[in-house]
């Protein structure tokens, strides 16, 4: 079941990431206007969460605990690589500094107004997705085929 919840989140934020492409492609990022910014906004949120949603997962399922209190999504992304004695790490610390800023960004956009998202930081956000998804997702895999042997 962990596996099956896993993969069907994965699908939910390649969703987010085509939806999120589709903006980057069609939208001059010098001239996008609040209401486009908050969408852009929306979706890297939703790519956060996602990401966060499989370590949530692995977390109650495999590692037995979930992270409490003020800082526990940070808490949560901490135990990603450095698991509970005895168990597999889902990501390397690499993988969990560069997810950070995103954790940092879903925390402003939670917390704040559209209209105040700075459009320098989305841009970095949205220029790194790819490759970060890219090496989440082998991580993902790779641990999961872990739990399989």
């Amino acid at each position: 079941q962990l596996k099956t919840d896993v993969l069907d989140e994965i699908e939910a934020i390649e969703e987010v990431l085509k939806d999120l492409s589709y903006l980057k492609n069609n939208l001059d990022l010098d001239k996008i206007d609040n209401a486009q910014k908050a969408a852009i906004g929306t979706f890297l949120m939703n790519f956060y969460v996602g990401v966060e949603n499989i370590v949530k997962r692995i977390s109650k399922e495999y590692y037995q605990t979930m992270p409490k209190g003020n800082s526990w999504h940070k808490e949560l992304l901490d135990l990603s690589y450095t698991p509970p004695q005895g168990n597999n790490p889902i990501f390397s610390q690499n993988i969990v500094n560069r997810l950070n800023p995103y954790r940092g960004f879903r925390h402003l956009f939670v917390s704040g107004y559209g209209f105040k998202l700075r459009l320098e930081l989305m841009t970095s956000l949205i220029n790194n997705i790819e490759f970060l998804w890219t090496d989440i997702k082998n991580a993902i895999e790779e641990f999961l085929d872990k739990l399989q042997t």
